[in-house]
């Protein structure tokens, strides 16, 4: 008997810990991937009506997944880094995102020009 208390409790252990992370998701989830050279210190991203904020995203790192209402392939981004701000304006913009993983891969080129890169996870 005290085996199959054991081997049940276990097994509820193994599947709940097994769980995906996009199974319990709300809205389109989306962190950023800094390719640059340079300290992200604070990227403000507008969507529709909400501004998301994310802070200090280290060189050739990520930020961690935050959650949006309604998300696009590209949005409105103002970088700050250590030494300048600059700011990436899409030329349109795309019907809203489902419910999902993303990524925004951003870079600064040398000429101080955003490189904007989209990303399924």
């Amino acid at each position: 008997m005290r085996y199959l208390v054991a081997f049940l409790l276990i097994s509820i252990f193994i599947f709940s810990a097994c769980e995906d992370r996009d199974d319990n998701l709300n809205g389109p989830n989306v962190r950023i991937e800094n390719n640059s050279g340079q300290n992200f210190r604070f990227v403000q991203v507008r969507s529709e009506n909400d501004s998301i904020f994310y802070e200090n995203i280290a060189p050739e790192g990520f930020s961690n997944y935050l959650e949006y209402d309604i998300a696009y392939q590209q949005d409105t981004l103002t970088i700050e880094t250590d030494s300048t701000e600059v700011r990436f304006v899409p030329d349109s913009i795309s019907d809203p995102l489902p419910l999902g993983l993303y990524t925004y891969k951003i870079n600064i080129n040398a000429e101080g020009e955003v490189e904007f890169t989209f990303k399924v996870d």
